[in-house]
This record gives structure tokens, C-alpha cells and sequence, in this order.
């Protein structure tokens, strides 16, 4: 018997980690490979408004944010994204912080972290 098998609430926790991860890795599959396809997006500046971590990949840690948008020449609006960010930069974002962001043309709520722009901060 595993230990999944033996904790009645482990069970229930994995299996509300899996309705949740339907979800969550369907936007970030969709998100990476909007990045990956060479479609940088629209750039954009967007201010961390607030974050969890929702689960643990491997090593990485997959994160929620809550966002403010900041268009040029429009007013700013709020989002959430969920991305997979390394232990290092967790460390390094927190409310308040300022990013680089891209976003889908098509859909201003598909939101990518230029986390790469971390390192000039």
C-alpha cells in the first residue's frame, strides 16, 4: 500500500491537483508554445499585483500572478498568468515588481513573463 493509498485527505488533495492541473497546463501549454513558435507577441509592461505557487514541477515551481497591464496609450487593465519560474527567480519577484511581459494579439489575456528581464533589476 503507498502512501497515497493509506491518507484519505493525501487522496483528495491529488485529486483536486488534478482538476487543477487540466486547467493550468492547458493555458501553459498554450502560453510556451505561443512563445516557442517564435511569436514574441505584442510587449508590454505589467506590475506583479500579487502571486501564489500552485504546484511543483520537477524543480521548477509553477506560479500564479496576478497582474496590471500596462498598454501604451491605453488605460491599464488586470489579468492572471500561471508560468513555470525556477526556484532562483521566485526569489526574486514580489508585489510591486515591474516585468516585461508579451502578449497574444488576439487574446490580451494570454500573458507571458519576460523573466529574462529579471537579471537587469
Amino acid at each position: 500500500m503507498s502512501v497515497l493509498e493509506s491518507g484519505p485527505v493525501a487522496r483528495e488533495r491529488m485529486a483536486s491537483r488534478g482538476e487543477l492541473s487540466a486547467r493550468t497546463w492547458a493555458a501553459y501549454a498554450a502560453a510556451a508554445a505561443y512563445a516557442r513558435a517564435g511569436r514574441p507577441g505584442t510587449r508590454r509592461t505589467v506590475t506583479i499585483v500579487g502571486m501564489r505557487q500552485i504546484a511543483m514541477v520537477n524543480f521548477d515551481l509553477l506560479m500564479e500572478f496576478e497582474l496590471t497591464v500596462l498598454p501604451d496609450g491605453m488605460p491599464p487593465y488586470p489579468a492572471a498568468a500561471q508560468q513555470l519560474v525556477s526556484p532562483r527567480q521566485a526569489r526574486q519577484l514580489r508585489p510591486g515588481l515591474t516585468l516585461d511581459a508579451s502578449v497574444d494579439p488576439s487574446n490580451p489575456d494570454a500573458i507571458w513573463l519576460r523573466l529574462e528581464s529579471l537579471a537587469a533589476q
